[in-house]
């Protein structure tokens, strides 16, 4: 299985979805035994007739005319499979209640993430997906962390456009791309202490770049505004972090993209993290990330956290305002 056959084994699978009858999905696209990871509450989902029935249908049920709106899209091999990642937003009126989140009148803007591991049988064997859930709940209403200093809403695209990689890119622009980020990580596992300069991050970012976090978060731009809003909460409240732990690394032309189940590790031994007490114990984040560079430092960067699990970790349900 090649990289850009497994692009069109994704895309056919986005236009099954896309006709409004998710139940048409054919085994053609789905491998039977498909395993889908998914962002809490949904969380793990084993066999296409199960993911189809638990995943797909309700999402379709709620949203009868959604709309695909992926603003990045890469292929690449992780130790010896074949890896689609993909990011951007799913639009559409939500006419039923979804996970709790009640219905309203007008687009709403769902941020998604996804890895698709594509067997050589050409079929779809394993599925990581996140959903910005909390940032669907803000638009019903629903604001279900403490306020954040980064800028709400679901964020845009590439600046210059370039996330898309539909054709064949450059193989080493590729191999530049995947060494730069995971320069980048090893700079993140340096971290001594809360100090962030022990991790030498101006070395990888431009001082113009742009972060777009989850819901809860926010987005911040420029290297200054990164490590005040992004990185330096995250260190106070994780000190001994660190990434890595990943399903999927790839990078094609430009861009990058990986995923761990959890990426991140650490012990919540510091500071509160979005309004949840520490508890002194070992905690998880899985986290998918999503890249462009410019010249030779890294540009723009998406990142979707499973903070609904992060706080069912703690203790803590985010989802209890929906259910009352």
């Amino acid at each position: 299985m090649n990289q850009q056959d497994a692009k069109s084994v994704v895309r056919q699978l986005w236009a099954q979805l896309e006709d409004g009858a998710p139940v048409m999905v054919d085994r053609e696209v789905l491998d039977d035994a498909v395993t889908f990871h998914g962002p809490a509450p949904i969380d793990r989902v084993d066999g296409s007739e199960l993911l189809v029935e638990t995943v797909y249908r309700p999402l379709a049920d709620a949203f009868p005319a959604l709309r695909r709106q992926p603003y990045l899209l890469l292929a690449g091999v992780f130790e010896g499979h074949v890896w689609v990642a993909t990011t951007g937003d799913l639009v559409g009126e939500q006419r039923r209640d979804w996970l709790g989140i009640p219905p309203g009148e007008g687009d709403r803007r769902l941020r998604f993430g996804e890895f698709y591991r594509v067997a050589d049988n050409g079929k779809i064997a394993e599925i990581r997906c996140l959903f910005d859930i909390l940032g669907l709940a803000s638009q019903a209403g629903f604001a279900l962390l403490p306020p954040f200093a980064g800028e709400p809403g679901p964020p845009p695209g590439p600046i210059e456009g370039n996330g898309l990689c539909h054709a064949p890119q450059e193989d080493r622009l590729s191999v530049d791309t995947l060494e730069l980020i995971e320069a980048m990580l090893g700079g993140c596992n340096r971290l001594e202490g809360s100090d962030l300069g022990s991790m030498g991050m101006g070395a990888f970012w431009h001082e113009d770049m742009v972060w777009h976090g989850p819901w809860g978060v926010g987005s911040c731009r420029g290297f200054e505004a990164f490590q005040d809003h992004a990185q330096g909460p995250s260190v106070a409240s994780f000190p001994d972090r660190r990434g890595g732990f990943h399903r999927a690394r790839i990078a094609e032309g430009l861009t990058g993209a990986f995923t761990g189940w959890p990426s991140l590790r650490g012990t919540f031994s510091g500071a509160p993290f979005r309004g949840i007490a520490p508890t002194g114990g070992p905690i998880g984040q899985t986290i998918m990330d999503f890249y462009v560079r410019r010249g030779d430092k890294l540009h723009e960067n998406w990142v979707l956290i499973d903070l609904i699990d992060f706080a069912r970790q703690c203790g803590v349900d985010l989802l209890a305002p929906l259910k009352a």
